[in-house]
């Protein structure tokens, strides 16, 4: 096989994994961390008052051992319509005089190109010690001292697009720590899957349990579409990939079918 397409993910949404299981996509996994990376402690809470204390505490103290500390928000400013979210503007002043002596900064979409590589840049060199951002961050920010990142209202991400952003901390030798605080406690055994698991793969698993396939012949990413009345792919996988092996001895790439009754299939 000679591919025109190489995909590469350490976390596949729900429907490109789906296309891999359904033998559209070859699959190779890659299971070994990168040389001189440790495993990142993973902690799931209900972001009550006893939540917060529990994780402004390890803030101070990952602080005072001079480690840099992610704040990641699903929403830049405060919303009347999900007055439950919190907001990355909104509570930088907050934030800012709670961690007094630890200069706070801001990144976020809105803002430009320069002020997003300005607030990175102080972050990266310490300047900065406490970064307030969306999931802006998620993908191809790379500060290998940064050793702690806390997700507010965690249950408004995927599971995938959650280890994306775990990965933004651990990528150097420090020992380096992610919380997932959630709303409610209703969405707390969602988050436990992140807290026992480093695996992407494992996860991108769940989240296709949890979430669906989508439409693998349009362009919705995930949810459980009836085009399968049957099976589904998510829970009957594995019956797929030995009908796929199978299709594969009766009906070979090459044309050259060892079952004579196949030959006209291709």
């Amino acid at each position: 096989m000679a591919p025109h397409v190489l995909a590469m993910s350490a976390t596949p949404i729900p429907r490109t994994l789906a296309l891999a299981l359904y033998g559209d996509m070859s699959l190779t996994q890659i299971t070994d961390l990168p040389p001189g990376r440790q495993p990142i402690e993973t902690l799931a809470l209900e972001g009550n008052d006893a939540g917060f204390e529990t994780v402004f505490q390890m803030m101070r103290d990952e602080l005072m051992d001079g480690g840099k500390v992610y704040l990641v928000y699903p929403i830049i400013e405060e919303s009347e319509h999900l007055p439950q979210l919190h907001a990355a503007k909104a509570d930088f002043d907050s934030i800012k005089q709670k961690f007094e002596g630890y200069p706070c900064g801001l990144l976020h979409g809105r803002m430009k190109g320069n002020e997003k590589d300005e607030a990175l840049g102080s972050f990266r060199s310490g300047e900065t010690r406490i970064l307030l951002a969306t999931q802006v961050i998620e993908i191809g920010v790379d500060v290998p001292d940064a050793s702690m990142m806390i997700v507010m209202n965690a249950e408004r991400f995927g599971m995938s697009q959650l280890h994306q952003l775990r990965g933004r901390v651990g990528r150097g030798g420090k020992k380096s720590r992610c919380v997932f605080l959630s709303s409610t406690s209703s969405t707390l055994p969602r988050l436990k899957v992140l807290e026992n698991s480093s695996d992407g793969f494992h996860l991108a698993n769940a989240d296709l349990v949890m979430r669906g396939p989508g439409d693998l012949l349009g362009k919705k990413q995930s949810g459980h579409l009836p085009e399968f009345p049957i099976a589904r792919l998510e829970i009957d996988g594995s019956i797929l990939q030995e009908a796929h092996l199978a299709a594969l001895v009766c009906c070979p790439p090459s044309g050259k079918s060892s079952f004579p009754l196949f030959l006209d299939l291709h």
